[in-house]
């Protein structure tokens, strides 16, 4: 039989985990400049997500906010790609792959608040409540995000916790766009 001492020990474990699932875990999007694509794209999903929501059904904002997180990283991958073009002509292709990798958190981080949005739709019917779970999602990822990355910069645990506030500020402001526009 299990104590509550394991039920405590696992949690870290379990933790982990679901961090890992989500794409959140320490050992990725190492580094600054990764941590704030995907606060970027967190934040363009997000607002995304709340703008189609005004009209469009779970298909309709799933493809707007996949299309739109597409668009921005296309436009932000081309400007590094033709610099990297014009920089370095000799070792362009290593330079333009680099660049497509180096953005892609932007996509990657708008991944997790849409499988909540669909996981939510399915299970309740509605629409509103699967939007303003998947806005709470990006909003708590966006303090994680911007706490890591606070952290990473050589932020001590105060001003990474109020980096993470700000950054939790911008997911708030798209709740609140969101709710303000029904």
């Amino acid at each position: 039989m299990r104590d509550s001492r394991d039920d405590a020990e696992a949690a870290p474990g379990r933790l982990r985990r679901l961090l890992f699932a989500a794409r959140l875990h320490p050992a990725r999007w190492g580094g600054e400049r990764e941590l704030t694509h995907a606060i970027y794209g967190t934040v363009v999903g997000a607002a995304a997500m709340a703008a189609a929501s005004l009209h469009g059904t779970l298909p309709e904002m799933i493809i707007t906010v996949l299309a739109t997180v597409a668009v921005y990283w296309t436009a932000e991958r081309y400007a590094e790609v033709l610099a990297a073009a014009v920089h370095e002509p000799g070792r362009r292709l290593r330079r333009v792959g680099q660049a497509l990798r180096r953005g892609w958190p932007t996509v990657e981080a708008a991944y997790t608040p849409l499988i909540v949005l669909i996981a939510v739709v399915l299970i309740t019917g509605e629409p509103d409540t699967g939007v303003l779970a998947a806005l709470a999602v990006s909003t708590a990822m966006l303090s994680g995000l911007g706490y890591l990355a606070a952290r990473r910069a050589g932020a001590t645990r105060p001003p990474a916790l109020a980096w993470a506030t700000a950054s939790a500020a911008l997911g708030v402001i798209v709740i609140l766009l969101k709710t303000s526009l029904h």
